[in-house]
C-alpha cells in the first residue's frame, strides 16, 4: 500500500505541474487543465494522509510495546 501511496504521491505533483504550466503559457483548455491539477492535489493530500497515519499507527504501536 505504501508504493501504490508513493505512486499516487507522484502522479500528482506531475498532474498540479501540468496544470501550472498550462495556466503560465495560456493554453486554450485551460478549465480542463485546472480539473487535472485539482486531482492532482487531491492525490498529493490523500498520499500525504495514508503515510502520516501510517506513521502514528507506527509510533502508537511502539509506545504499546514499551508500557507493557
Amino acid at each position: 500500500m505504501k508504493r501504490i501511496a508513493l505512486i499516487a504521491f507522484i502522479v500528482g505533483i506531475l498532474m498540479a505541474s501540468l496544470a501550472y504550466v498550462a495556466q503560465l503559457c495560456e493554453w486554450q483548455d485551460l478549465p480542463a487543465f485546472m480539473t487535472i491539477g485539482f486531482a492532482g492535489y487531491v492525490l498529493i493530500i490523500s498520499a500525504t494522509a495514508y503515510y502520516l497515519t501510517s506513521i502514528l499507527y507506527e509510533w502508537s504501536k511502539e509506545t504499546e510495546a514499551w508500557q507493557g
